[in-house]
C-alpha cells in the first residue's frame, strides 16, 4: 500500500516555506502520495508541482478562532480519503492542526515548532493560551523535530520536556559548487545586502540605522534589501528620514536568493528573533561573510570563528564590525573557509532531508 505524508501550514513564507518546500521536493521522487494542506493565497513563492503532491487550500489565520474547528472538519473530509501515514505540522497553528487530525486518523504525528510561539511574540494572553495547548497536545505528538537546540530549549523551558520525543535536526542547505569570487579588500564601497521577511521581527531597521553611521562617518557603501511584507513602508520613510535614499535600497522577494547574494561583499542579517537561520547558513555556504545578530538560533550557525557576530543588537554594534571590515581584517579569509566548512558538516540539506525520512518510516 503506498504511503501518504501529509503536511500542514498556516501559510507558506519565509524560512518556513523553504524548511517544508524542500521536503515536497525530496519527497517527489520517492513512492509516497504527498499533501500539502495551506493557506495557498499567502505565499510569497509559486508553489511547488510534482505528480506525486495534492495541495488543498484552506484559510488558515494566525489568530485563534471558531473558524478553526471549520478548517478543521474540512481537513478531516480531505484526508479521510487517503490511508494517512504521517503527518508533519509546521508552526504553532499548523502544529495543532496535525496534533487533532492525526489522533482522528489514528497516523504518526510530527511537530516542528518553528518561531513564533518559541519567542513569545503574540503577547502575554496568546503566549499563555498557546502554551496551555501546546502542553495538552503532547500526548498526541508522537516526535518533536526541533529546527535547532535554541528551539528544543525553548520549548521545554516555556511548555515542558517532551521527553523521548525530541528530536533536533538543523534545518540545511543545499552546497553549490558556485562561490563567491571576489573577497572585500579594505578601502572599498562597502557592499552590503539583507534577505529576509520585511517584518519588525527581522531588524532591518537595526541595519539602515547602522548605515546612517556608515554615512555620518563617509565610509562609502550601498545596502539592498530583499523582500516582502508590512514593513516596506515603514522602512522606507526610515530611509528617506535618514537621508539614505541614494544608498538604501528595498527590492522585492529574490526568487533565485544565491544568485543575488553573488552579487554582495557580505550579506548582513540583524533578525530580533530566529529559530535557525537559513539566510546566514546559504551566504555562508557561497563564501560570502556574515554579520549576523546572537539572537535565537542564529548562534548555533554563526559565530566568531566563521563571521561577525553582534551580540548587543543594536545599530552601533553593526557600525563598529561594518567600520572594521572596512579599515581591513586579518581574518576575513579564514573566516570564510571556517564558514564553508561549517555548513557542509552541519548543516547540509541532504542530511537533513535523510533524516526527516527516517522520521517519516518511509
Amino acid at each position: 500500500m503506498q504511503k501518504v505524508v501529509v503536511q500542514i501550514l498556516r501559510a507558506p513564507i519565509g524560512g518556513i516555506r523553504k524548511h517544508v518546500f524542500d521536503i515536497l521536493e525530496s519527497l517527489s521522487t520517492k513512492d509516497v502520495q504527498q499533501v500539502f494542506i495551506t493557506n495557498t493565497s499567502d505565499t510569497d513563492a509559486k508553489l511547488p508541482t510534482y505528480a506525486n503532491l495534492k495541495i488543498y487550500n484552506i484559510a488558515i489565520n494566525d489568530k485563534p478562532e471558531l473558524k478553526d474547528l471549520l478548517n478543521l472538519i474540512k481537513a478531516y473530509k480531505i484526508l479521510k480519503q487517503y490511508n494517512v501515514t504521517a503527518i508533519h505540522g509546521h508552526g504553532a497553528k499548523g502544529g495543532i492542526y496535525a496534533r487533532a487530525l492525526s489522533f482522528l486518523l489514528r497516523s504518526k504525528c510530527i511537530y516542528t515548532p518553528h518561531g513564533g510561539s518559541l519567542h513569545r511574540v503574540y503577547g502575554k494572553l496568546k503566549n499563555k493560551i498557546y502554551d496551555l495547548i501546546e502542553f495538552c497536545l503532547v500526548p498526541f505528538t508522537d516526535v518533536y523535530l526541533f529546527e535547532s537546540k535554541y528551539s528544543c530549549n525553548e520549548f521545554t523551558k516555556n511548555i515542558c520536556d517532551p521527553k523521548g520525543k525530541s528530536i533536533v535536526n538543523y534545518n540545511g542547505v543545499d552546497i553549490p559548487e558556485k562561490k563567491a569570487l571576489k573577497i572585500y579588500r579594505a578601502g572599498e564601497i562597502l557592499n552590503i545586502a539583507s534577505f529576509g521577511l520585511l517584518r519588525e521581527l527581522k531588524g532591518h531597521d537595526i541595519a539602515i540605522r547602522a548605515c546612517a553611521m556608515l554615512a555620518h562617518g563617509k565610509i562609502p557603501f550601498e545596502y539592498t534589501i530583499y523582500g516582502r511584507g508590512e514593513e516596506k513602508d515603514a522602512l522606507l520613510t526610515l530611509i528617506k528620514e535618514l537621508g539614505l535614499a541614494n544608498s538604501v535600497f528595498i527590492k522585492d522577494y529574490a526568487v533565485n536568493v544565491l544568485d543575488e547574494m553573488l552579487k554582495y561583499d557580505f550579506v548582513i542579517h540583524p533578525s530580533r528573533f530566529e529559530s535557525f537561520g537559513y539566510v546566514p547558513a546559504e551566504a555562508m555556504s557561497l563564501g560570502i561573510p556574515v554579520i549576523s545578530s546572537a539572537e535565537g538560533g542564529l548562534k548555533e550557525v554563526v559565530d566568531e570563528e566563521c563571521g561577525y557576530v553582534a551580540k548587543i543588537n543594536e545599530p552601533e554594534t553593526y557600525f563598529l564590525i561594518l567600520k572594521k571590515l572596512y579599515e581591513g581584517d586579518p581574518d576575513l579569509n579564514r573566516k570564510i573557509d571556517r564558514a564553508s566548512s561549517k555548513v557542509a558538516t552541519r548543516f547540509s540539506k541532504s542530511t537533513m532531508l535523510k533524516k526527516i525520512a527516517e522520521i517519516y518510516s518511509i
